[in-house]
This record gives structure tokens, sequence and C-alpha cells, in this order.
């Protein structure tokens, strides 16, 4: 199996979950949409990215590693949070200065508006993804090893291989020589001894080894499209559902859109001359923010 194979269809996948994800917001969260577009890209384009062949320590740019996946997971709903939060608080109005967008994303650890279908989400899908970037990097290996053993095998460098060569020769070429017919063949038994010290020797080296890495390998496509999933490393159920998870972070944002907002307002700090002390700190409203004093 081809790791080009299970790379364009987690490529696959993760588009077909990225366009459901966009048509979700453009048809439930439409005040949400124009936002969260260039974050919702981002996140699928992150994942698209952590099972590329190419994400390996040994590439010329920083690999892309489980934590840094799972940083981009809490980044974008960390950009959300601003989004969900003025669609659940403070529907139909202004949006937030930026400056008050910055409080917003320094109380999300604190306030926790999604609960913790966030983390849910990137161990979910980390995980999956995780055992089909090792399987695919297993494969990309177990192909490296069968060129570079099929050119040691065939380059013609040792004792063995020009006997190997010369036996060749005699089996296919001698024959004519003698004036014998191309349609007469050698003899099985000449060929097989003759196929047997051009492979063996050398397959045999190999064969433990090889055979333990194909065994591994067949056990991690069993887990990795297992349709039971008990280990929970099936990308394609994880990937699939991903649009419905982000639905579910955002419905619970706006199911304790009173306790968030309160919550919100307790933790967020600002400016001082930006609030009015006179008046005991009571929440001013400028272009849309809202100024509170911590209580």
């Amino acid at each position: 199996m081809s790791h080009f194979l299970f790379t364009e269809t987690v490529t696959t996948l993760a588009k077909q979950s990225e366009n459901k994800t966009l048509t979700l917001f453009d048809q439930v969260y439409r005040s949400m949409a124009a936002q969260s577009k260039p974050s919702i890209r981002a996140l699928y384009q992150a994942m698209i990215d952590y099972v590329s062949p190419s994400n390996t320590p040994d590439s010329l740019q920083q690999p892309l590693t489980r934590e840094l996946l799972h940083e981009r997971f809490l980044e974008f709903f960390s950009r959300l949070f601003p989004v969900a939060y003025h669609h659940a608080v403070n529907p139909g109005k202004d949006d937030f200065t930026d400056k008050f967008k910055s409080c917003l994303y320094e109380t999300i650890d604190e306030v926790q508006p999604f609960g913790d279908v966030p983390k849910q989400i990137s161990r979910v899908v980390g995980k999956s993804l995780e055992a089909t970037r090792v399987l695919i990097q297993a494969l990309t290996l177990g192909k490296t090893v069968l060129d570079r053993t099929d050119s040691a095998l065939f380059s013609g460098t040792s004792p063995q291989q020009e006997s190997c060569y010369n036996a060749l020769l005699r089996m296919t070429y001698c024959p004519r020589c003698n004036g014998i017919g191309a349609t007469i063949r050698p003899c099985s038994g000449f060929c097989t001894n003759v196929m047997r010290g051009c492979l063996t020797e050398s397959a045999s080296e190999l064969d433990l080894a090889w055979s333990g890495y194909v065994e591994t390998v067949e056990r991690l496509v069993v887990a990795v499209d297992g349709r039971n999933d008990p280990l929970g490393l099936n990308a394609e159920r994880a990937v699939r559902q991903l649009d419905t998870r982000i639905s579910d972070a955002i419905m619970h944002a706006m199911g304790n859109s009173r306790a968030l907002e309160e919550k919100s307002y307790r933790k967020l700090i600002v400016l001082s001359n930006s609030i009015d002390w006179e008046n005991g700190g009571k929440e001013e409203k400028d272009r849309g923010s809202i100024v509170v004093r911590l209580i």
C-alpha cells in the first residue's frame, strides 16, 4: 500500500470536512462565518501538513509535531472565542474592538468558554493523525529500503554479484552461441540454481527484519483503518466528525452565555485611563467594546 494513497486519503477527508465546517458556519452561524473562515482554513491545513511525508525531523523546515498540532487547535479556538462571545452575548451589535478582543484572548484559559470540547477534539484528532503519520512514514521508509536494497543487490560491486552475472550470462546467452534456438529454454533445475545463487543469499539476510517490518505495518494498517476502533486511531472517523464537534463547542458557549459573560467581566483588565473610576468602574461602551474593572 502506497504512502501516497494514505496521504491523499487524509487530504481528501480534511478538505471534505473543511467544506462541511465552512458550510456549517455559512448556514448556522452566519454572523461568525466571515471572521472564522481564515482560522478554519488554517486549522485544516495544519492537519494536512501534519501527515505529509515531508513532515519529518530530517526535513529542512521545523517538523510539525503533535505538540505543535495541539497548539494549532488551541489557537483556533482562541481565535474563535471573541467571535463566539459576540455571537452569544451581543448578537446584532457592532463588532468588538481589537483591544477588547486582545483582552478576551487573555481570559480564555480561565473562562473556558467551550468547556473541555477543544481539548477533547485535539486529543482525538491528534491521536488518530499521529497513527496515520507514523504509518505514512513507515511506508515511505519501506519504499526507500526496497529501492536501496534493489540497487545493492544488482549494482555488480561484490564477488557474489559478479558470479551472479556470469551465471545469468551462461543461462541466457551461451546456448545461443552454441546454436541452440531462442525458443529452447534452459532446464528448470539450472534456472532454479541460478536464481537461488543470485537472490537467496542476499535476500535471506533481510528476510527476518523485513518480515517483522511488514507484520508491524499490517497491524498498524488494521488499527488505523479499523471499523470498531477500540484504540481511537481511525483518522477517517475523527476528521469526519470534526465539524460536528466544533459546533458542539460553539453551542456550549451559547448555552452558557450568561455565566460566560459574568466570568469574562470578572477577568478583564483594561488600562486605567479607559475606566470611569469616578462612577465606580461601571461598564462603558466605545464602538462595541465593553470596559470593566476587575472585581
